[in-house]
């Protein structure tokens, strides 16, 4: 289907050509499905005409099933609150509108497809939907992790080889301990992420402009956000201050330092699989991975961690993402953040990248690893700080640190 730009649309194309890439089609989708219950509270309550308010329906449930998605097309990086991206949805919807109509009825973006509704409610809003489901996705990923890591531990768990600390020999331990206590962590990152929804729920839709609900018709709000978390299966509800909820980023804030928690205990371990793979040869081995692909173009049969390494980077990525999060979020002023899409930009990227990040090192990393028993084992017999420590409490630490041997 031909492109036909909105005026306010090919505005916000032409003022904002920076990255090339369109804002999320994820959050399109979502303004889309706002505008489509906006539309049907505000037919119920009498204050757009019912034709008008089917073609806006009809049009924003082909959206949703990922038609028109090429109409959107402000870049990701826009000055203002969301107002193209939301001026770009009212556009695209009222032009597939008026073709539906037959163009016997004229149809509005702003009087008609924005109606009882603001940029400043509707962009946050959708965003937060979007957060929600992205959750989804990493969610089940992380999940799926965490059953093959429990897999792994359970495989290696009488595999006994020498624990270290400060990179030192220490004392004995099981490989399967090691993967146990990595499932633990990233059991605690969900619960944590979990967490995070509850504060997501709440929507200031309805408040439009900096959360007053100057404009919108006694009992929209209500009936919207009950139409929306039917749609979206959430338990959707009014924030509790919309002036609260229309000025702060902090929702999206805690979704992004959670991450941030969980791409640091990602890379704690993935940094440890590096060091327990390193060799073969030359290094621990007591771990080695499938070779996915080749290690070198000079080295014959050399074997890289590049799955781990590749998530590594996403993890890097992640947590440079928050803090552009956190300059966006700090950087609202008065009633409004202004700042706020390259805060909904970096969050969608980050959560994006790490359920497909991890995705792909549960299949192709961590999936793959096997043991090396008999290394694990020579490490351990040859750990003399591992046999000393045994004769501590028997003969006392000093005795045990002359001992030689075990």
């Amino acid at each position: 289907m031909a492109i036909v730009l909105g005026k306010e649309t090919k505005k916000a194309k032409d003022n904002f050509n920076f990255s090339g890439q369109p804002f999320s089609t994820k959050l399109a989708k979502n303004i889309a499905l706002i505008k489509s219950v906006s539309a049907e509270a505000n037919a119920d309550l009498k204050v757009l005409d019912k034709t008008i308010a089917q073609a806006i329906v009809l049009v924003c449930n082909e959206i949703l099933n990922d038609k028109h998605l090429e109409q959107f097309v402000v870049d990701q990086y826009q000055g203002g609150a969301g107002t193209s991206m939301n001026m770009n949805a009212n556009e695209v919807i009222t032009g597939l509108a008026q073709k539906l109509l037959k163009n016997k009825i004229a149809v509005h973006p702003l009087d008609h497809v924005n109606r009882s509704q603001s940029t400043n409610d509707v962009v946050p809003s959708a965003a937060k939907i979007t957060v929600l489901q992205l959750l989804d996705d990493l969610d089940q990923e992380l999940d799926s992790y965490i059953k093959i890591t429990k897999e792994k531990a359970q495989q290696f768990k009488n595999i006994k080889k020498s624990g270290r600390t400060h990179l030192q020999d220490a004392v004995p331990m099981t490989l399967g301990q090691e993967f146990s206590a990595h499932a633990c962590a990233i059991e605690k990152d969900i619960a944590r992420l979990n967490k995070t929804r509850a504060n997501l729920y709440e929507l200031n839709l309805g408040g439009t402009a900096i959360g007053t609900e100057i404009n919108c018709p006694k009992g929209f709000r209500q009936s919207v956000i009950k139409k929306l978390a039917i749609a979206t299966h959430y338990p959707l509800r009014s924030a509790s201050n919309l002036i609260y909820s229309t000025q702060y980023c902090d929702q999206f804030l805690e979704v992004g330092s959670t991450l941030t928690i969980l791409s640091s205990n990602l890379i704690k371990f993935l940094n440890d699989l590096r060091l327990l793979a390193s060799g073969p040869n030359t290094g621990l081995n007591e771990i080695n991975f499938a070779p996915v692909q080749n290690g070198s173009t000079i080295m014959p049969g050399k074997v890289n961690p590049v799955m781990a390494e590749a998530l590594t980077q996403i993890c890097f990525q992640v947590i440079g993402n928050y803090q552009t999060m956190l300059l966006s979020a700090q950087a609202g002023q008065l009633e409004l953040n202004v700042m706020a899409p390259v805060l909904y930009k970096n969050l969608f990227e980050s959560l994006e990248l790490m359920t497909n990040g991890v995705h792909q090192f549960s299949k192709l990393g961590m999936n793959t690893i096997t043991a090396s028993p008999e290394k694990c084992k020579k490490w351990l017999q040859d750990n003399t700080t591992a046999q000393k420590t045994k004769f501590a409490n028997e003969i006392g630490y000093d005795q045990a640190e002359k001992k030689k041997g075990g």
